[in-house]
């Protein structure tokens, strides 16, 4: 298989995106690394991409806990004797709040699981990508991260900041190069999706749903799978010339009313 040497890393692999990215890399003979909180659901990751054809390795780790994800960045390089790729997915939404009723620790909590997470795993992943010639890292940030959401305050300024934190990552390792893009997803079928619903119409998250799909030129949600191929792309040798840059993956969100 093409990438039989490759090893990739992948937060937030127990579900949605995550685990589709997972599915679609291991399906080129890559090792992947995978982390998140839940288990269970990491090893079903792990074994659809055994399945795929790639060998996957799942540690429980939550992403907040700084000390224990660089931890597992660098064992990764170590066990595996090198590390090529990164993927940034971990994330979460927060509750639907004006500002001014979200609390300090709320608001830390969405920024250090959407930003200060990416922050750490590229602090640990990029060394060993240079010492090793080079690296790609592709960050998971939103239509929040283009344009902004009434009370969704913390989770668009997290989003906000990862394209910002993307930009800075390639000029600095441009040398190498370590490519870094991010990609911004719109209405996705995973479970983080559908937590948005319920907390946008609690009575009713099928209306929300059918709100959502109408945002989108396509009028319709996309799927994991539509956003994986983009993110293994990304990380590949086919997008050499591609870095610091965001792509949306929405069904024309952003293309205007």
């Amino acid at each position: 298989m093409p990438n039989s040497s490759k090893v990739a890393a992948i937060t937030g692999a127990t579900q949605g995106i995550g685990r589709a990215a997972a599915v679609r890399i291991g399906a080129t003979g890559a090792t992947v690394a995978l982390c998140g909180r839940n288990e269970a659901e990491g090893k079903i990751t792990a074994e659809l991409v055994e399945a795929a054809g790639g060998k996957a390795i799942f540690t429980a780790v939550d992403v907040t806990d700084t000390d224990r994800l660089d931890q597992w960045v660098r064992d990764t390089a170590e066990q595996n004797g090198r590390l090529d790729w990164l993927v940034n997915n971990a994330g979460m939404n927060g509750d639907s709040k004006r500002l001014e009723e979200t609390s300090v620790d709320e608001f830390m909590q969405i920024i250090n699981t959407n930003l200060v997470s990416i922050f750490c795993a590229s602090r640990a992943a990029i060394p060993i990508m240079r010492a090793n010639g080079g690296g790609a890292i592709v960050n998971l940030g939103s239509t929040a991260s283009l344009q902004g959401y009434g009370l969704l305050s913390a989770y668009t300024a997290s989003k906000h900041a990862v394209l910002g934190l993307t930009r800075s990552t390639a000029l600095e390792n441009a040398d190498v190069p370590v490519r870094c893009n991010v990609i911004c997803p719109g209405p996705i079928e995973t479970p983080l999706m559908e937590e948005i619903e319920a907390i946008v119409n609690p009575d009713d998250p099928a209306a929300a749903r059918t709100m959502f799909e109408g945002t989108t030129a396509l009028k319709r949600y996309g799927s994991p799978e539509e956003v994986a191929g983009l993110i293994y792309f990304l990380l590949s040798d086919e997008a050499s010339y591609i870095t610091g840059t965001s792509v949306s993956v929405d069904g024309g969100v952003m293309t205007g009313v």
